[in-house]
Formats: C-alpha cells, structure tokens, sequence
C-alpha cells in the first residue's frame, strides 16, 4: 500500500527542479545515493531508476537541490535530503 508523501520546501523561479528524466543525488540517515526518476515502465530500483509513480518518486517531483521530503511508505516514514538535481545526460 502506497502512503501520501509531504514536502517542507517548494522550489524558487529558475531553480531546476526533479521532473521524469532527473539525476537526483539525496541523503538520509544512510548516507548518500543518486537515482534517476523515470517513467513505470523504466523503473528498475536495484539500477537506480525510482518510478514517478512510487512513494519517493512522487514526493520528488517538482523539488529542487537543497529541500527536503518527506516519504511514508510501509517500512515507516523517511526524511530525504535533495543534494543536487540535474538532467539524466548531464555529469
């Protein structure tokens, strides 16, 4: 069962924000990951690539580097850091 998911930051104009396509570099109390947000059908989370349509994925649609989320799923709740975002080609 998926859970809703809550933001604390909105993005400013001009920031890039996490949209389907999107490297996205977060930490939590584990440490430091980079993932890419991909449509369904691409996603593969042992590869990296987390579903728009999943808890995480959707709490970091239309975020920017330097916010958190907030992620309920059925292993409790998970407070995400975002790092850096940047397009799917770029370094």
């Amino acid at each position: 069962m998926l859970h809703d998911t809550s933001t604390d930051a909105r993005p400013r104009m001009g920031e890039r924000v996490v949209q389907p396509g999107s490297r996205v570099r977060l930490r939590d109390d584990d440490g430091e990951t980079e993932l890419i947000v991909v449509e369904p059908a691409d996603a593969d989370a042992r590869s990296g690539l987390v579903s728009i349509d999943s808890p995480l994925g959707r709490a970091l649609l239309g975020q920017s580097a330097g916010g958190q989320v907030v992620v309920r799923a059925p292993a409790g709740r998970r407070v995400v850091s975002i790092v850096a975002v940047a397009s799917e080609d770029e370094p």
